[in-house]
């Protein structure tokens, strides 16, 4: 079963010192010659005691080794004259069985690497640190260790905890801005605060089920939040009415608008291929007067031809110049039911369009949301207007980030910008990442990226 496999005249105190774990002790090893260097066998400083171990279910001594199983890491030496240099460390580690407990099995702790994670600590945070502005594939290949998808997860969690544990408590938000992003297919709860009159980024939830919102909400002080403008979300409603019973929880308008941005997106991707507009998804959503004389003629030529997706552009437009005016559930319900007339006004003599069913969903949201809507539409004082440029922001932020899973987005966006501070009562609170800051270094980081990329695909530096 691999027992005594070393002796403690075995133990190099040089090699030891230079590995420089606590509690680790490094022995001969029985590699070739060539590998020496580059592998060390190392044991806890207890495999050499006579002392039994302690069970960790019942604190016994009745304990037996009953085998070692040997575990391999990829670790770091670093050293004021060397840059570092990355070792195989194999941990030999003992498995017991304890007596008093029925022969139950327990193995000895690993306190330098993390559960599932192929890296030792000090080498993972190293490639956290790397991964928060580059591809993790980028940033393994510069330390020369392989790009283990298995740990990925694992050390920028470990990332992430530990920098939240040296930040100050969160300080609750007046307000609560939560809307769902969907990220290459998966969907990710984006929570905002509003602070006053200004906007930040709070957190980035793994889910958008009751639960994961339960456990988020529990960090937050429920006195405290007034107001929680969220999206058309069960789940979502459920929870934060659950959360917050004395706040407000309501659909603004920046959700309605965003609805219905996203239904006329659906109607572009459908109808606009190969459409003759630069940038026609951000050309054709915006505010038809925050277009220039050319961009405007550039707009009516290319839908000149699409009856369609121009019949959806004027509905669309006419929507936002009327939501700009005071508006109410059956103003937008009555738009929708008009949606028939601007088919008619765009299609040619004996054309026959298809409906325009990508804004059935607002329909449903006005139908099961009413109340919150409606709950927006009283407040005497709206929520600023920074609140509808943030959410857009962010979304846009994310639509030019390349392919990374959860938990790399998640330290992305919370640990490359400073967290903004606030003193209350003689205390210390962090009070979210502003969002234009945050929204910049996505921005810049998703550039570096694609830049690099393109670098080693064509072989030559893109232009700026």
């Amino acid at each position: 079963m691999g027992k005594r496999l070393f002796q403690e005249v075995y133990v190099s105190q040089s090699r030891t010192d230079e590995l420089g774990l606590p509690g680790l002790v490094v022995v001969s090893e029985a590699d070739d010659r060539d590998t020496v260097d580059f592998t060390y066998h190392a044991v806890h400083k207890s495999y050499f005691d006579k002392d039994k171990m302690k069970c960790p279910f019942c604190g016994g001594t009745n304990t037996a080794e009953t085998k070692i199983r040997p575990r391999k890491f990829k670790d770091i030496l670093t050293s004021e004259e060397k840059k570092g240099k990355v070792i195989d460390l194999v941990f030999h580690q003992r498995f017991f069985r304890c007596d008093d407990c029925k022969g139950k099995i327990f193995r000895e702790d690993i306190d330098f690497a993390e559960e599932g994670c192929r890296y030792t600590n000090r080498l993972s945070d190293l490639l956290a640190e790397g991964t928060l502005t580059r591809t993790y594939e980028r940033v393994c290949k510069e330390y020369g260790v392989p790009a283990s998808k298995a740990s990925v997860g694992v050390i920028m969690r470990r990332r992430l905890r530990m920098r939240r544990g040296q930040m100050p408590p969160l300080k609750t938000p007046d307000s609560l801005i939560i809307f769902v992003a969907y990220y290459f297919s998966d969907a990710y709860p984006i929570v905002l605060g509003i602070y006053g009159r200004e906007v930040r980024l709070i957190d980035v939830l793994s889910g958008s089920d009751e639960a994961t919102y339960a456990v988020f909400f529990q960090e937050l002080d429920r006195d405290e939040v007034k107001r929680v403008y969220i999206d058309p979300d069960e789940q979502l409603n459920m929870a934060a009415a659950a959360a917050f019973p004395d706040a407000e929880i309501m659909l603004s308008e920046e959700c309605v608008q965003r609805y219905a941005r996203d239904a006329f997106k659906e109607i572009i991707h459908k109808d606009g291929s190969r459409c003759s507009i630069p940038h026609r998804y951000h050309t054709l959503t915006i505010a038809e007067s925050y277009l220039s004389e050319f961009e405007h003629k550039r707009v009516i030529s290319g839908l000149r031809r699409r009856s369609r997706l121009r019949a959806s552009y004027n509905a669309y437009q006419d929507l936002l110049v009327r939501m700009e005016k005071k508006w109410d559930v059956d103003m937008i319900r009555g738009w929708i039911d008009g949606l028939p007339d601007y088919l008619d006004e765009a299609k040619s003599d004996g054309e026959e369009l298809k409906a325009l069913t990508e804004f059935d969903l607002l329909r449903d949201v006005l139908d099961i949301y009413e109340s919150q809507i409606q709950a927006y539409l009283n407040l005497k004082k709206k929520p600023p207007a920074a609140m509808a440029s943030a959410v857009l922001a962010v979304l846009d932020a994310l639509d030019e980030m390349p392919y990374c899973i959860y938990d790399v987005l998640h330290a992305r966006m919370l640990l490359n910008v400073e967290h903004d501070k606030r003193i209350v009562g003689g205390k210390t609170y962090r009070i979210g990442v502003p969002v234009d800051r945050l929204t910049r270094k996505m921005n810049e980081i998703s550039g570096q990226i694609k830049k690099k990329k393109e670098e080693e695909e064509y072989g030559y530096e893109p232009e700026d």
